[in-house]
């Protein structure tokens, strides 16, 4: 007996795994990680594994976003520098 495909109407946005926005985007899992160290949008344990899944519509946006990756780095090299200074001057004292 032959089946036949039947398309179910969509609500809502796509929510992906880890493994399928890698592929999709073409990039590693690891990369995937890494992204939402960064802030990329994702939906907490969505099922009963604690897994994540990520919302294709405002992952494409965060990506697209254009906020420079080189201000946020110097973002962090300026709170590292500051608290160097305070960790000198912390020393410093204690001579």
């Amino acid at each position: 007996m032959g089946g036949q495909v039947v398309s179910l109407p969509f609500r809502g946005d796509a929510l992906l795994t880890k493994k399928q926005l890698a592929k999709l985007l073409g990039y590693s899992e690891r990369w995937v990680e890494l992204k939402v160290k960064e802030g990329m949008p994702m939906e907490e344990a969505t099922d009963r594994y604690g897994r994540r899944r990520y919302n294709l519509r405002l992952v494409q946006a965060w990506l697209n976003d254009g906020r420079p990756k080189a201000a946020r780095r110097v973002d962090r090299v300026a709170v590292l520098e500051r608290q160097v200074a305070d960790l000198a001057a912390q020393l410093a004292e204690l001579r």
